[in-house]
Parts: structure tokens; sequence; C-alpha cells
């Protein structure tokens, strides 16, 4: 029986360790930023089918949509990290759906949070997020408010450089997303940066670690952290939400 049992945790163990089957990303690229989402994926990955569009230069909204629809809920895990071309081609409204119906693990970032007419702002509610606010320049800090969380392990610098844009970053609002990164030192009311949805395993973000200055290790923690194979369960989730 002893032997059994102990089969039985390690082949739950392999299981819950396999890489992703599916990967889908859609990125935009400029000044020598954007890429770090992709190489993140294949570094931690070697064996998953990763597919990566680009907004910016490659204009290829319609080939991420296609590929979107195409493969439907056989993707593990979609990436938008839009903030250089206009977003409002992707097809949001698929991946509103696959994120409700739980098929897919879904990171979202976007500079068209607020003047977005195509479902990003929806999307933002579904993940539980209620309101955002534009972040222009000039450069201004971003904190680690849960240092032990996943998505922060082993990040010293949360600094970030202007590609020369005009929508940067977003601080949020939330409702039953939980902030793990923010726009001010200390946990504060409407100045949330990377949260993770209320599914307890995606991320919406208004930060963009696209031009983060550790952008592959914060990438890295990221998908680290969505597919892992426990839903979040954060020990000060109470202090956090008192705070909003």
């Amino acid at each position: 029986m002893k032997f059994l049992v102990c089969s039985l945790l390690v082949l739950i163990a392999v299981a819950g360790a396999q890489d992703p089957a599916n990967v889908l990303i859609y990125y935009d690229e400029s000044a020598g930023f954007g890429t770090a989402s992709i190489t993140a994926a294949t570094n931690l990955w070697p064996s998953a089918n990763v597919e990566s569009y680009s907004g910016e230069p490659g204009g290829q909204q319609a080939a991420f949509n296609s590929a979107l629809d195409g493969l439907g809920d056989g993707w593990d895990i979609i990436v938008i990290e839009s903030w250089y071309a206009n977003g409002n081609d992707l097809y949001w409204g698929g991946v509103i759906d696959l994120y409700d119906t739980g098929a897919a693990r879904i990171y979202a970032s976007t500079w068209q949070w607020a003047s977005g007419t195509a479902g990003q702002g929806t999307l933002a509610n579904n993940m539980g997020v209620t309101g955002y606010t534009d972040i222009a320049a000039p450069v201004i800090p971003h904190y680690a408010w849960e240092p032990a969380h996943p998505i922060c392990d082993g990040i010293a610098d949360w600094g970030w450089a202007d590609p020369g844009l005009m929508a940067l970053n977003a601080r949020f609002t939330v409702s039953d997303a939980v902030p793990v990164t923010g726009w001010t030192a200390s946990v504060t009311a409407g100045q949330a940066g990377i949260c993770v949805a209320n599914d307890g395993h995606s991320v919406i973000s208004g930060y963009t670690p696209a031009y983060a200055n550790e952008s592959v290790a914060i990438w890295e923690n990221i998908l680290n952290f969505m597919w892992g194979t426990s839903a979040l369960q954060q020990s000060t989730w109470g202090e956090i939400k008192a705070s909003f």
C-alpha cells in the first residue's frame, strides 16, 4: 500500500511538472524592447509549442486572431503584451471566452485599458480590475508589494525604461484581483501594477515587463507562476483586501 501511494504521488508530481503544450504570445517590439516574453517562455519550456505574433513591427494582429481561434481551448497559456501597435484589432472576445470558461491561463497588459474599444475593459473587469489610469512620462518607481510572491522572487530592480511612448503603463483599482506590485511604496488603493486575476492563475498588469530592467527574469517569474498547479493563496490577502 505504501508503494502504491508513493507511486501515485510521484505520478502526480511529474504530471504537475510537465511543460504546457501550447503557448500563444502577442507582443510589440521597438527600440530594442519587447521580446522578453518569448525568450522567457522558450527558456522555461523547451518542449512547448510557442507561437508568437507581433503588432509592431509585424502587423500580425489578424494572424494572432487566426491562431487564437484555430486552436481555441487547446492553448494552455495566452500572453497579450500590447504596448505599441493598435490592439483594437485583436480578438479580445475570444480571449474573454477562454478566460471566463477557465480553458486557458491569460496574461494581459495593454496601453489601451482606458481607451480600447474591442473588449479590453471587459476582460479587465472579468479578471478583477475595475479601474485604470494611464501613466505617461516621466519614468516613476515601481515597487514589490508582496516581495515573497513567486512573481517577485529574486527581482532586485523594478525600474523600467521609456521607449518614447505616450501611454506607458497603468494604475489599477481592483475588485477581486490580488495586487502583487504597485506604483507606491506601500499598498494604496488605485495604485496596483501586476495583479493575479480572480481565477488564481492568470495575470493582469498595469506594469509592462517588456521594457523593465529585468524583463526576462520578471517574465520567467510570471509564466512560472501562471503554470503552477496551485491557485494563489496569499497569506496577507486580508491585509491587502482591506486597503481597497
